[in-house]
């Protein structure tokens, strides 16, 4: 017995010392991205995946606007790449390696004297989550696609927010870092939902979720007024930006069916099944033949010949279906980026293990997940402290959006990133004795 508290005070004693822990763990996070910029390499240059579906379309898009009917401002990202003919999978790898290290960076929290136990446990989460956002990020380290890069906004985005909120509970809550760090969020927010309009949708109804849990607080909380202010203004000008995009295309036909498909394939021409909820042939054609009839009367015909109980069992289908979802990337590599050529044992031995490691680890994540936003919850009763209701809210959030539009299994990586990254900055970092006082005030 003597011998493990002498270990344990001898364990103390290192921990005690915040540099020595922090070098450590700083070793640990870069191991991590190091690890997986060499597998996101491997993957690649092993696969060599070709652009296919969407991707091949945001490809396209890279040296044609004309052609725009949704993808935001992807074709921006690669069209310098695309200029100078660099191959797709290449071109890809760059950017997805950067939005790595964007989430690599803004995910190292560090360790401070102060609660150094405390850091210790949100260091070693938030390197966590980094590692899974790695693991499927580079499962499309080669696919020109824009799901990660909007994730790694979304991650960065709610950082800087933490880090605006927990300047402005420090004793220098004037210093101009403060509304830099504000305005790093809006940017952030902006070029997110500029690359995938449904995240808007997601922040329109966490805002109101925001306002409705905050109602008493807005007109004595300036610092929740400028959060929500700052999220309003940059989906405006996202919005903006993808009307601009839209009214410059030549393809009329398509912007019209973009914005009618998901809806179909989600809700009015889908039935319970395994492909509940999932893209459809006959979804397609449906949309294209009814694309010149006013929204609302297709929402009626098609919603007043299904009962109320069927559509409830369509969308619980569908979240059922979200829920249990435990692949994002590895499954979807060959089957979207390798129709070119026949499939080679190097390309399977890679994509199946990685699969199979993928499968284990998102079960453990989501349970982690989970228990963080259930932690969330209780310090908001417990401390009053604000935003922690927001990991919970963006789940729920997505799973609104999931019950009416279209789901893949993709789809679920923002979600289940962004609530877990809210909550870890929230839990550990936002210092709580100071939220207490303001509370108490």
């Amino acid at each position: 017995m003597r011998f493990y508290k002498a270990i344990f005070k001898a364990f103390s004693k290192v921990i005690s010392k915040a540099k020595i822990v922090d070098y450590i763990l700083f070793i640990l996070h870069s191991f991590v991205l190091v690890y997986f910029l060499k597998l996101s390499y491997d993957v690649v240059s092993t696969i060599r995946p070709m652009p296919t579906s969407d991707f091949i379309y945001y490809w396209n898009l890279a040296s044609d606007l004309s052609i725009y009917h949704k993808g935001g401002i992807i074709g921006f990202i690669y069209a310098p790449f695309k200029y100078f003919g660099i191959q797709p999978y290449w071109s890809a790898l760059v950017v997805n390696s950067n939005f790595l290290i964007l989430v690599f960076t803004t995910t190292w929290l560090g360790v401070k004297q102060k609660n150094i136990w405390y850091k210790l446990g949100g260091q070693l989460f938030a390197t966590f989550g980094f590692a899974m956002f790695a693991l499927w990020n580079t499962g499309y380290a080669g696919m020109v696609n824009a799901d990660f890069p909007n994730v790694a906004l979304l991650i960065a985005a709610t950082r800087f927010f933490s880090l605006y909120l927990t300047s402005q509970l420090s004793k220098n809550s004037d210093q101009p870092q403060s509304k830099l760090w504000l305005i790093l969020s809006g940017i952030a927010i902006f070029l997110a939902v500029a690359l995938r309009v449904k995240t808007g949708l997601a922040l329109g109804i966490i805002v109101g979720f925001t306002i409705l849990f905050n109602i008493k607080k807005l007109t004595k909380d300036s610092v929740l007024r400028a959060v929500i202010l700052t999220v309003c203004i940059a989906v405006f000008f996202a919005a903006i930006s993808e009307l601009a995009l839209r009214s410059q295309s030549d393809r009329p036909l398509d912007v019209a069916r973009q914005g009618r498909l998901q809806l179909y394939t989600g809700l009015l021409d889908t039935e319970v099944g395994s492909m509940c909820g999932r893209w459809t042939r006959e979804a397609y054609d449906k949309t294209l033949e009814e694309i010149d009839l006013p929204l609302v009367d297709v929402i009626s015909k098609h919603l007043s010949v299904k009962s109320k109980s069927y559509i409830l069992d369509i969308i619980f289908c569908k979240l059922e279906a979200v829920i249990n979802y435990d692949e994002f990337s590895f499954r979807e590599t060959l089957a979207f980026g390798v129709k070119y050529r026949d499939y080679t044992v190097s390309d399977l031995e890679i994509t199946r293990h990685y699969e199979k490691v993928e499968e284990g680890w998102v079960k453990t994540f989501k349970w982690i997940t989970s228990l963080l936003i259930l932690a969330c919850i209780m310090f908001r009763i417990r401390y009053k402290i604000r935003g922690a209701f927001i990991p919970f809210t963006i789940y729920l959030a997505f799973m609104m959006l999931h019950s009416i539009f279209e789901i893949q299994a993709r789809y679920m990586a923002e979600p289940l990133l962004w609530s877990f990254f809210a909550a870890v900055f929230i839990i550990f970092e936002i210092p709580l004795k100071q939220e207490r006082t303001i509370e108490n005030e």
